[in-house]
């Protein structure tokens, strides 16, 4: 890496280097690119999913995020891990990454608050809240989602939603709208099975239970896992092939933080978020 991105002295981030790296090897030799873009899913109806971020660094989007309180985003730690996050940019209100659209907010990050727990060797506490520059302008196509109490478990055989705008295949362009795809949640004891005793009690697994790739990989990274009506899970890790049912497809589980979240949110705004 270190002599390969001497060839590239404009690209200090390294994104340059790191997406080239990605369309001819895969997310297999790099650090950090087994996560996030939906495959065998389907388009959504523009704007129906409001609460859907959009993170964008040096202008193309990097990973998923999701609108909780007006003026915060909740996304995954491995997405700014060793990033500047002045670099970004935050859209909401977005149904196209590629095209402006009048529904879209943009926004600066005033703080990114990585947990102080996130571990980038075994994806703990995998976690980042984002202060947005200002509050958010409600709309039907910007709104905010609900996130759970407290200690919440969702059972084995739950029927969720995962969406992003990333590619649509391994080595794909990136979806030209939102994307999702139908999941279910798989009980911790199996997936460990899949992944050797890494997925603690702070994560969740979810599958598609049709024994077909469907899911999530490169992209969709820090989206939001959606069942019923509430966020549960953040995307966080998957295997090499994206939607794999081999390695189940794991996020991390939003209702094992909700005391975090409400202490790092309350020293800001006194506003609750939803429930």
């Amino acid at each position: 890496m270190l002599a390969l991105s001497l060839l590239f002295p404009m690209d200090p981030q390294g994104w340059l280097l790191t997406g080239i790296l990605t369309f001819f090897l895969g997310c297999g030799g790099l650090p950090g690119c087994k996560s996030g873009r939906i495959i065998g899913g389907r388009e959504v109806k523009p704007h129906s999913r409001p609460y859907m971020a959009s993170v964008r660094f040096m202008g193309h989007h990097h990973c998923g995020g999701v609108l909780f309180m007006a003026q915060w985003v909740m996304t995954a730690a491995h997405c700014f891990f060793n990033k500047n996050s002045s670099l970004s940019l935050i859209v909401l209100g977005a149904h196209s990454t590629n095209n402006p659209e009048p529904t879209q907010q943009t926004f600066t990050i005033q703080q990114s608050i990585l947990h102080p727990g996130y571990d980038p060797q075994t994806h703990q506490n995998d976690l980042c809240l984002l202060k947005l520059d200002h509050k958010a302008t409600l709309s039907s196509s910007v709104g905010l989602v609900k996130l759970p109490r407290a200690g919440v478990d969702p059972k084995h055989g739950t029927r969720c939603l995962v969406s992003g705008w990333g590619s649509l295949s391994d080595f794909g362009h990136p979806s030209p709208g939102l994307m999702e795809a139908d999941v279910s949640v798989l009980d911790r004891r199996t997936c460990n099975s899949s992944w050797k005793g890494q997925v603690s009690s702070k994560m969740l697994c979810a599958i598609s239970g049709k024994w077909k790739r469907v899911g999530f990989c490169t992209a969709d990274s820090g989206g939001p896992l959606i069942c019923g009506t509430q966020a549960l899970g953040i995307v966080s890790f998957s295997g090499t092939w994206c939607g794999d049912p081999k390695t189940p497809d794991v996020y991390t589980l939003i209702s094992a933080f909700i005391t975090w979240i409400r202490s790092v949110t309350q020293k800001s705004t006194l506003t609750p978020f939803p429930s």
